[in-house]
């Protein structure tokens, strides 16, 4: 007797690649992967027996292919977020520029900077000046800064400076040593995006305080999100049907256009999952009589 029931539990692999050509990619793990058929049905009343219908067209208004991808990988995630994804490479940046925060972040170019200094960078100390309380300067000479405790105006010539923690005066302007413009490394926090100095940081200001820093940044991918609009991709299922004893099954998806991910989960305590959609798009070089334009499935029968 000839089995009839064929029961489906599919397992596999997705492959994506672009429409033009070039590799079909391995997208990993892949919990869910469907295709949803969008109907309009026109229906016509039959009128003449009162009841029921004397006719319907059915038309297809839209196939969409629904995958649930468990790897966030670099290309993964910019096939998601409809990126642009680059290769980075190690670089060094000596005494950049920036600004630090009690409290806050300073963003450092590029992803987990290591071999990190961080110098005070303040103005030359200038005589004959006015000054307010709060401004930072720096001797001509020396490696200590001094902050404004006492607000007036620079003598006509530079004090001798007290690099003892203690105050120096300067004509009507009273400084207090900060100690050294190299910080040390328990004046601030490295992290993935740059570095982070704490609330109570005795030698950076809430309102900013000019720094330099030098570091390496580790390469990786930088992704530009939203930056590609037209890519166009082909989707490939290389799969079992593990209710049929693993019977082979492959589906070819030739023409996708992926919509930017819903929700992108960045912050869980679970694995994160990427939900994408694509657009099944008619492909005019599939053609003829029972020749599918969107899609094919080929399977054994177990």
């Amino acid at each position: 007797m000839a089995i009839t029931q064929q029961s489906y539990v599919g397992k596999g692999a997705v492959y994506v690649g672009l429409r033009a050509g070039g590799i079909l990619r391995f997208v990993g793990q892949v919990p869910e992967f469907k295709l949803n058929v969008t109907e309009e049905v026109k229906e016509m009343r039959d009128n003449i027996v009162g009841g029921g219908l004397a006719d319907s067209v059915s038309f297809i208004t839209k196939v969409e292919a629904a995958l649930t991808l468990e790897s966030l990988s670099a290309k993964n995630l910019a096939l998601a977020l409809r990126g642009v994804g680059s290769a980075t490479t190690s670089s060094v940046k000596t005494n950049q520029a920036n600004v630090a925060y009690a409290g806050g972040l300073t963003p450092l170019d590029g992803v987990a900077p290591s071999s990190v200094t961080v110098t005070v960078a303040p103005n030359a100390h200038a005589t004959t000046t006015a000054y307010t309380v709060g401004q930072i300067v720096k001797p001509a000479t020396g490696t200590h800064f001094y902050k404004c405790k006492t607000a007036g105006t620079s003598d006509v010539t530079a004090p001798t400076w007290k690099t003892d923690g203690t105050d120096t005066t300067d004509g009507t302007v009273m400084w207090t040593d900060m100690g050294t413009m190299a910080l040390s490394a328990g004046d601030y926090n490295i992290s993935a995006a740059g570095v982070t100095f704490p609330e109570d940081s005795a030698k950076v200001d809430e309102s900013g305080t000019p720094i330099t820093v030098s570091y390496t940044s580790t390469a990786g991918t930088l992704i530009q999100a939203l930056a590609d609009n037209n890519n166009e991709y082909r989707i490939v299922f290389s799969g079992s049907n593990y209710a049929r004893n693993g019977a082979p099954m492959k589906i070819d998806i030739f023409r996708a256009k992926f919509s930017p991910t819903k929700d992108l989960d960045l912050i869980g305590d679970d694995f994160a999952k990427l939900a994408v959609t694509a657009n099944v798009l008619a492909d005019d070089t599939k053609s003829g009589i029972g020749i599918s334009s969107f899609a094919t499935i080929e399977m054994v029968e177990g």
